[in-house]
């Protein structure tokens, strides 16, 4: 059937190869891992098999992709096998194992296997651990990967808009702080942004699938929105040429929000917005005049623009811009005392100060209400430390006082009904931004609790929303005071970005402590759980930016001990004490009733710090 040549035959009559020691792996040893890829500090266990010829020692050394050696260890061989086991650390990617015999001047063998990293948080209790992967997987479903006129445009939904098929700018920004842990299209979202800006500078609301995009007139948040935007997502993917060329295009909607006459309050130096319930897109009346009058200066805008400033200072002095990074921070700083001089009661900021005095509540008192722009007066940095221990103290009075399910409100009491200011249900009183409660809120006032000396009270709130993603499955937009779930239109959905990503920082920034990958500080508030062993991993999917930690409580002995790695080992960790726990050969700083032990991270791939305690 089959024609042999003559060569084929030849070759068939051959006797085979036979293997020859000298070229063998029995020649040079083997190594090999339990694993191809693993995850910081996981340990790795490698096993090593001595030579044919037989040998009682070796020696290990580990290198991350840098060539950084991280560790090194001497064997003995026991029956020609010996096992080493150490934590992987380091740059993210390969790794290098190399094995040496004694008296080689050059490794015997090397292996590689991977380093790879995701967000994670491990203690052993349910609240902290499955808040994120819930999270995560939750936002996913809101998405959205759109093919625009001008190029891919890849965001997040709002999880109740009419606007069913286009994304919110705020929605979306105000998602970063959860989607910057796996989303990898940071950027293209923002470009498509900045690209219909308007020739005023004004930035618009939204983009439909198709491009097309809006504005509501009285708005008066946009522009500070894309700038944080821009900011945040700068700081995600280290790009600086990206934010370099985005930086003109902000500069020219600062400069118009702080000039046209819908937005810009001359008295007093401070963005001013139509009458609206805090930070929403409608006046309390139903007015359609586009924001060109019922004008208020709200606390809301205040400390987004003030934040707004400093991120321009922060982009600009990277740049070597000194100059430019002088005049925002200088202005950061000034609209920051305008605003708290006219907005701060002692007790709260206020909702917003009417600068239109036609406008009247009747027999209600509006400076009453608690409106949920504080909390971001507290986390943006409106707020001192004194200021936001105020503010932090009255939500939990006014919990206690009204019974109501969670300190989520949007205000606090909403405006009542007998007013008649909407025909719409879901605008009366103790609904949506009327009122109602707001995730979003929680995750706010639980991280300005861990920052701001009330890390208890941060515990107590993230347990609450633990317990109420159980529950119900989710997070929507709004619920009534009793928590019932609200509703206003068909697109309702249980995965709100602008509500889960607050709760993922406030885990993330707050409880883990770490607030910036890029930053010299780590702040773990681990003491104000139960928990004994921790381990919390924080990466940018969007770059090969991470850090790494294992902290332990041991609270018989008093002492807290910290292993940690990362892109850029961290240089300070600012630890949280258990009460009545003080440091011994340690730094401390207080905050309100909280000590906080500072001790230095090390410099290396893999680092150990140990606090000791009386």
């Amino acid at each position: 059937m089959f024609i042999l040549t003559f060569l084929e035959l030849m070759m068939a009559a051959l006797p085979a190869a036979t293997p020859r020691a000298t070229t063998t792996e029995s020649a040079y040893g083997r190594i090999s891992t339990d694993a191809a890829v693993y995850k910081p500090l996981d340990t790795v266990l490698v096993r090593v098999e001595a030579r044919a010829k037989g040998d009682a020692k070796c020696s290990i050394r580990v290198a991350d992709p840098d060539q950084r050696t991280y560790f090194e260890s001497a064997c003995t061989m026991k029956g020609g096998k010996a096992e080493v086991r150490f934590q992987a650390a380091g740059a993210l990617g390969a790794h290098y194992v190399y094995l040496t015999w004694p008296g080689e001047k050059r490794y015997s063998r090397y292996l590689n296997f991977r380093v790879d990293a995701e967000t994670m948080i491990e203690t052993g209790d349910r609240d902290f651990d499955a808040l994120y992967p819930f999270s995560r997987d939750a936002m996913q479903l809101g998405r959205r990967e759109y093919k625009t006129p001008r190029g891919k445009f890849v965001g997040y939904i709002s999880a109740d808009t009419n606007h069913f098929d286009g994304i919110w700018l705020r929605d979306w920004i105000y998602g970063l702080a959860g989607y910057k842990h796996w989303e990898r299209d940071m950027q293209c979202g923002i470009d498509r942004f900045l690209e219909v800006q308007g020739p005023e500078g004004q930035i618009p609301d939204g983009i439909e699938r198709d491009g097309r995009t809006w504005r509501v007139g009285l708005e008066s948040d946009v522009e500070y929105i894309m700038t944080l935007g821009v900011w945040q997502t700068w700081r995600v993917t280290g790009d600086d040429q990206w934010m370099a060329r985005a930086l003109p295009k902000l500069e020219k909607a600062l400069e118009y929000i702080t000039h046209d006459a819908k937005h810009w309050d001359p008295e007093h130096r401070l963005i001013k917005r139509q009458h609206s319930c805090d930070t929403w897109d409608y006046d309390i009346d139903g007015a359609t005049d586009k924001g060109n009058s019922r004008h208020v200066v709200a606390t809301c805008d205040q400390s987004g623009y003030a934040l707004a400033y400093r991120a321009m200072s922060e982009m600009y002095r990277h740049l070597g811009q000194s100059a430019a990074a002088g005049r925002w921070a200088k202005e950061a700083g000034e609209y920051r005392e305008r605003a708290n001089k006219l907005l701060w009661d002692g007790t709260k900021f206020q909702h917003h100060v009417h600068l239109d005095k036609t406008i009247s509540h009747g027999d209600f008192d509006e400076t009453k209400q608690l409106a949920m722009g504080n909390t971001w007066a507290m986390t943006r940095g409106l707020a001192s430390l004194d200021q936001s221990m105020k503010i932090i103290d009255e939500y939990k009075r006014r919990q206690k006082e009204t019974g109501d399910k969670y300190p989520w409100w949007s205000l606090q009491p909403g405006y009542p009904d007998r007013l008649g200011y909407w025909k719409e249900e879901f605008r009366h009183e103790g609904q949506y931004a009327n009122g109602g409660l707001m995730p979003w809120v929680g995750g706010e006032l639980s991280r300005a609790s861990f920052l701001n000396g009330r890390e208890s009270y941060g515990v107590e709130l993230m347990r609450q929303y633990a317990e109420h993603l159980r529950r119900t499955g989710g997070a929507q937009v709004w619920y009534f005071p009793d928590g019932t779930p609200g509703m206003r239109t068909v697109n309702e959905v249980r995965y709100a970005g602008w509500g889960m990503a607050q709760w993922v920082e406030a885990l993330v920034e707050g409880l883990a402590g770490v607030a910036d990958l890029k930053g010299d500080v780590v702040s773990p508030r681990w003491a104000r759980t139960n928990a004994s062993a921790v381990r919390a991993v924080v990466r940018y999917a969007s770059s090969s930016d991470y850090l790494a930690y294992r902290m332990k409580i041991d609270r018989k002995a008093k002492t807290i001990s910290i292993t940690h790695t990362g892109s850029r080992p961290a240089a300070e960790f600012r630890v949280l004490l258990p009460e009545g726990w003080e440091a011994v050969d340690a730094r401390v700083e207080s905050v309100g009733a909280s000590n906080y032990a500072v001790v230095r991270g090390g410099g290396k791939a893999l680092n150990e710090v140990v606090l000791r305690c009386k």
